[in-house]
């Protein structure tokens, strides 16, 4: 499992699934603060990375189409949910982690389509 120390650029995408599966089992076992703190900054890193080459592959679709919408749509919700801190109470922390995890994994699945 990557770590804070781990940066996008130095790690391999195949990790990004291993992340994601992390992020929504979080909200069954509610990890400590620390950890929920540490996958957010995880996550919102490779966030971070991956907003804009899917917004690349968006700003060469086609306006209109479904393709082009559900990926505007995906950044919007990235960049939602990266407006947010991180609440305290660890419930909170969960849910947000878990948010910041379904926008990791459809950014993700897009940008694979141009790997």
């Amino acid at each position: 499992m990557p770590t804070t120390e781990d940066s996008p650029a130095t790690q391999s995408v195949d990790w990004i699934p291993e992340l994601f599966q992390e992020a929504m089992s979080v909200t069954r076992t509610v990890p400590g603060l620390a950890r929920l703190q540490e996958l957010n900054l995880v996550i919102r890193a490779e966030l971070r990375h991956l907003i804009p080459r899917v917004q690349e592959q968006a700003d060469q679709i086609a306006h209109g189409t479904t393709a082009f919408y559900a990926r505007e749509r995906a950044i919007a919700d990235a960049e939602g949910e990266l407006s947010l801190g991180l609440s305290p109470s660890p419930l909170a922390a969960a849910l947000a982690v878990a948010a910041l995890g379904r926008c990791l994994r459809t950014l993700d699945q897009f940008a694979g389509e141009c790997r």
